[in-house]
């Protein structure tokens, strides 16, 4: 339901102020890889400046990690879609025998060794294009007491809690300024692995993933904050992306995403239903 309401609110904002929704896929646009029709999170990951990126790779689907445990991935997904965890050669080779003859490239990752996973949801200011209008900051809480666990909205063992309030805005802008390194998106999801607040703050961190093509802000996702509460949070965030998308410069090259994003959701989707026998 909540996604269906950021649609709405988001349609409505771009109709009042007379822009096209659908150029919300043109948003990131820079960042989208024709040849593959993907937004590459190898491509992606090369962009993260080295102390904060975790070893990627492309695999070949038969050549083990270098280290354990490690995260096997497509190359592009969306809610975890299709990630596996090898914690051992065993484990690699069972999934390596499901995905070696899919038409997906995969990578492989190695695992963050901080202990607490942080989601950070940012829009860009459409007038000032340099800051940030909506910035969220949330954890990922895993219930399953696994080290290493993949997190996603589809594993009910993972719980989203909103940190947002806890961070003054001198913090929030220090860890701006840290994020604002990393390409020119105009709207993104950070997904972060650090000890702590502190050291999250400090930039000691490892960046696992960044979404780019529809990232939600999850800390909707959080039943501790009120229904009011993420009506006004949906409301001021889609006007700021309706602005955002307006203030797209018309001199950017037009790329064809949505169609191509959507037959690539098929594609892993059905390269996952081929293998939950082994998650």
């Amino acid at each position: 339901m909540i996604r269906y309401i950021i649609i709405f609110w988001y349609i409505f904002y771009c109709v009042r102020i007379w822009v096209a929704p659908w150029k919300f896929f043109q948003l990131n646009a820079d960042y989208f890889n024709r040849k593959k029709g993907i937004f590459s999170k190898q491509d992606i990951n090369n962009l993260i400046p080295f102390q904060w990126r975790l070893n990627q790779y492309v695999t070949d689907k038969k050549t083990p990690p270098k280290t354990y445990p490690a995260f096997i991935k497509p190359e592009w997904g969306q809610n975890s879609y299709g990630i596996f965890r090898a914690d051992n050669i065993k484990n690699f080779r069972e999934i390596s025998n499901h995905i070696q003859h899919s038409q997906l490239n995969y990578l492989i990752q190695e695992a963050a060794k901080e202990g607490r996973e942080f989601e950070i949801f940012y829009i860009r200011d459409a007038s000032r294009l340099w800051n940030y209008k909506t910035m969220t900051i949330t954890e990922v809480i895993n219930t399953s007491g696994e080290r290493h666990p993949v997190n996603s909205v589809h594993n009910t063992y993972t719980n989203y809690v909103d940190l947002t309030e806890k961070f003054t805005k001198d913090q929030q802008n220090s860890i701006w300024r840290l994020l604002s390194r990393i390409g020119n998106f105009k709207i993104a999801r950070v997904a972060i692995k650090s000890n702590s607040i502190k050291n999250l703050i400090n930039g000691e961190f490892h960046i696992v993933e960044i979404n780019l093509f529809a990232p939600m802000p999850i800390n909707l996702l959080d039943p501790a904050v009120t229904l009011p509460a993420k009506l006004s949070f949906i409301r001021k965030s889609m006007l700021s992306l309706a602005k955002c998308t307006k203030a797209i410069s018309k001199r950017q090259k037009r790329q064809n995403i949505f169609f191509r994003k959507l037959i690539m959701h098929y594609k892993v989707k059905h390269a996952i239903s081929q293998s939950m026998d082994i998650q």
